[in-house]
């Protein structure tokens, strides 16, 4: 089966045949493997469960969806996890950290990822409390090359994971379209910098070359007072007790079953009463999902899902980004869109509201025939995702009460939380 006859079938199977020519073009730009198929399929699937009509699947994510799965599925790094990470991604997280649990606490982060931004945001926003950054994956080189992309190496100096220093689709294909040449290139320019550095004992950890730069142990240039970032798995971690564990766009890459485990050494990693906050996010805590647990009688305990409103239309993908059907976070949003969608009176207030602040915001507008369009408020990447963030607090702020009457209705026991997200109470 062609990518383009893959795509047909989906259309019909998922959106009764109804999406529109643009989107359909853009999803047939998806790779021809089957793990971008599977991702896809996955994809579509939570759609359907979540009540989203063709209508509301746009162009520009359709966009999304075929450019993720030809450069940010693990299939592409060899089965890696590549470590994508946003300045002001968890900003309204670390807001929900501080009004839980105070002006003072130890924070762990797990999977904090290189450069480790959301890491150094949380030590800024929590100034009092010590945070430490741990990642498996933390590099032992990190270079950029002349044109200022970027290459992170393990201490064999293998390539990891590189980057365009734009993120465009013909600067992915640039280095993407031979994947394995651009890994030789960048191991030679690691290379060529360690020769330059030298391998005295006052070798420099930083040295800069025909425009290229290196760093040594790189995260030791993020750490002050109260940030530090430790290199383990999250097996192998050894630390004080926590007040808070983060654990954001981690357990989604893994099954079920490694959940259970991860939930056994979160449980280690806290003191009595401590707090679990794990589940996904996009840039400025848009399409947010997340549970969080506590620690009682040395076990976690779940407590609460908690989702913003943008997860019902998201502007991006990260609602639907799934690497097993099992993901716990993405079936609940799924649901609880649904039974809002299948609302009548919310439904209209919700179309109602979004389309115009859509509108407002330049976030890919409801056109005349009732589909999105693939319009966006700027050029710059990271300024449209402030943006989108700005439309998701707005939408929370317009909708939530309303959206937890619904679901009060419906038998459970649900709030606004500290943060203005629904909230719904796990028994």
């Amino acid at each position: 089966m062609t990518v383009s006859m893959f795509i047909r079938d989906l259309n019909r199977r998922h959106f009764n045949g109804k999406l529109a020519p643009a989107t359909i073009e853009h999803l047939e730009a998806l790779p021809d493997r089957e793990d971008a198929r599977a991702f896809l399929e996955r994809a579509a699937t939570l759609m359907q469960r979540a009540g989203m009509p063709a209508q509301d699947l746009s162009p520009f994510q359709a966009e999304l969806f075929a450019s993720v799965a030809a450069h940010l599925l693990p299939g592409c790094w060899g089965g890696r996890v590549p470590p994508i990470t946003l300045t002001g991604r968890h900003a309204r997280i670390d807001q929900l950290v501080r009004k839980l649990h105070g002006g003072r606490g130890h924070l762990l982060d797990i999977a904090c990822g290189f450069p480790p931004l959301t890491t150094i945001d949380s030590s800024s926003a929590l100034r009092d409390w010590d945070v430490v950054g741990v990642d498996r994956s933390l590099p032992e080189y990190f270079v950029h090359d002349q044109d200022g992309n970027y290459c992170v190496y393990d201490e064999r100096g293998e390539a990891l994971y590189f980057q365009p220093l734009i993120p465009t689709k013909d600067n992915w294909e640039g280095l993407l379209g031979d994947a394995e040449s651009s890994a030789r290139r960048f191991e030679s320019l690691l290379a060529e910098l360690l020769r330059q550095r030298g391998h005295g004992a006052d070798a420099p950890l930083n040295v800069e070359h025909n425009g290229c730069t290196l760093s040594v142990h790189p995260v030791h240039d993020y750490e002050w007072p109260n940030l530090r970032f430790v290199r383990s798995d999250l097996e192998s971690l050894v630390t004080e007790p926590a007040d808070v564990v983060r654990c954001f766009n981690m357990l989604m890459y893994f099954d079920e079953q490694f959940r259970q485990l991860a939930m056994e050494r979160f449980a280690g990693l806290l003191r009595d009463q401590g707090r679990l906050v794990c589940g996904t996010d996009w840039a400025w805590t848009t399409e947010a999902r997340y549970s969080i647990y506590v620690k009682r009688d040395g076990a976690m305990v779940p407590v609460e899902f908690a989702f913003s409103l943008d997860n019902l239309t998201p502007i991006g993908v990260a609602t639907y980004y799934t690497l097993h059907a099992d993901e716990r976070e993405a079936n609940m949003v799924a649901e609880l869109c649904a039974a809002l969608r299948a609302d009548a009176g919310f439904s209209a207030a919700f179309v109602d509201v979004n389309d115009r602040l859509r509108a407002k915001h330049g976030l890919c507008p409801r056109l005349p025939d009732g589909y999105f369009s693939d319009a966006l408020p700027a050029e710059n990447t990271a300024a449209m995702w402030h943006i989108a963030g700005d439309y998701s607090v707005e939408l929370d702020a317009a909708l939530a009460d309303e959206a937890c009457g619904v679901l009060a209705r419906r038998g459970h026991n649900v709030r606004v939380n500290e943060i203005g997200h629904v909230a719904v109470a796990i028994d």
